[in-house]
């Protein structure tokens, strides 16, 4: 899956800080293209492997923790300390073994980076492109939000497919999930954890 670059001309400029924070941005995506191209490469991977190598992707270019706290909205406050570990932990298996299942759809695509637009001191929001090169699939637009925090790790916080958040998509299924069962934080950690596939 090659990677193409698409320089994208600024009709205003842009603060330095600005620049800087883009620039950073745009090479955690390219970062995290590249690590899924060489995973990609690997077709005899185990799936004890290909999980490792998942996992280990996650780790290192999105911020997990942040994320985690995110798609529970406003009920991550009241829960425990021990809740807050094991929904991290079961939320984390549900995106490796979903990632992982539908982890061979990504074999023929190619990647077009877009420009990378900031959005306050927070955040960068970089665009891409991803194109079947066989034809058979349509291209998706995808938006990659990235924390630019200073002082923080600049990682991945959340992905727009065709401008639709996944990130709050996921929180707004949580939230329902805990307000069903009467604001229990331990509900969602059992819906969660029944989703983990057997292994």
């Amino acid at each position: 899956m090659a990677l193409t670059m698409v320089i994208c001309g600024l009709i205003a400029p842009v603060p330095a800080a600005a620049t800087d924070q883009q620039d950073a941005a745009t090479a955690v995506v390219e970062a995290l293209i590249s690590d899924v191209e060489a995973l990609l490469e690997v077709k005899d991977a185990s799936m004890d492997d290909r999980r490792s190598a998942i996992t280990a992707l996650l780790d290192a270019h999105f911020a997990m923790d942040t994320i985690a706290a995110f798609s529970t909205g406003p009920y991550w406050r009241a829960a425990t300390p021990e809740e807050r570990d094991e929904y991290k932990r079961v939320f984390r298996e549900v995106l490796v073994s979903t990632i992982l299942g539908n982890f061979d759809q990504l074999y023929g695509l190619e990647y077009t980076a877009g420009k990378a637009t900031p959005k306050g001191d927070r955040f960068v929001v970089v665009s891409g492109i991803f194109a079947d090169t066989t034809g058979a699939r349509p291209q998706v637009a995808v938006n990659w939000r990235v924390i630019t925090r200073k002082g923080k790790p600049i990682k991945l916080f959340d992905i727009e497919i065709e401008n639709l958040s996944l990130l709050v998509t996921q929180q707004q299924e949580n939230v329902a999930v805990i307000r069903k069962n009467k604001g229990r934080f331990s509900a969602l950690i059992d819906v969660i954890r029944d989703r983990i596939p057997a292994q």
